[in-house]
C-alpha cells in the first residue's frame, strides 16, 4: 500500500477513480461506435489488431486519436517492463531494494528475448497463449494475496481497539 496513504484514499485512487475514466472512454466510444454502424464494423473484424485505428479512422481528428493511443500503449508498455525488471532485479538480489543497473538490464533482456522468441516461433497467438498460462498460478497468488489483505486489515482493526 502507498506509503502514508489511508485505506479510503488507497481504495479512492486504485479502484473508483480508474472506473470512473473508464466509464467516461465507454459512454463516448461505445455511443461512437454504436453510431458507426454495421459497415465500419465488418471493416474493423477483418483486422481485429487494427480494429481501434479503423474506427477512429471514420472520426474527425482520427489520426490524433490514434497518435495518442500509440503513445499511451508505449507508455503503459515500457512503464510495466521497467516494473518487471525492477522487481525482478529486488528477486535476485535478496530482497534489496535498489538492485543493480546490470541486474535489471539482464531481466529487460530475458524479457524482451522471451517475447521475441514466441513471437517468431508462432506469432501473436503463441504469444498470447503463453501469457495466459503464465497467467494462471499468479491469479492463484492474487488469492491467496486478497486473503492475506483481509486478515491482516482485521488484524489491524483488532489492534486499533486494543490500543484506543
Amino acid at each position: 500500500m502507498s506509503k502514508g496513504r489511508t485505506v479510503k484514499e488507497f481504495v479512492t485512487g486504485v479502484l473508483l477513480v480508474p472506473a470512473f475514466g473508464s466509464f467516461i472512454w465507454f459512454a463516448i466510444f461505445g455511443t461512437m461506435g454504436i453510431n458507426l454502424g454495421m459497415d465500419i464494423a465488418s471493416e474493423a473484424i477483418k483486422s481485429t489488431p487494427t480494429a481501434f485505428f479503423v474506427v477512429m479512422g471514420h472520426y474527425p481528428m482520427g489520426n490524433v486519436m490514434s497518435l495518442i493511443a500509440v503513445l499511451l500503449l508505449c507508455t503503459f508498455f515500457i512503464t510495466s517492463a521497467d516494473s518487471a525488471t525492477f522487481v525482478l532485479g529486488m528477486m535476485t538480489s535478496n530482497g534489496d531494494l535498489n538492485p543493480t543497473t546490470q541486474k535489471k538490464i539482464i531481466w529487460g533482456t530475458i524479457q524482451s528475448a522471451l517475447a521475441l522468441v514466441l513471437m517468431f516461433a508462432g506469432g501473436l497467438g503463441t504469444l498470447q497463449t503463453a501469457s495466459i498460462v503464465a497467467a494462471f498460478p499468479f491469479a492463484i497468488i492474487m488469492i491467496f494475496a486478497m486473503v492475506s489483505l483481509v486478515k491482516g486489515l482485521r488484524e489491524e482493526v483488532k489492534e486499533i481497539d486494543r490500543i484506543s
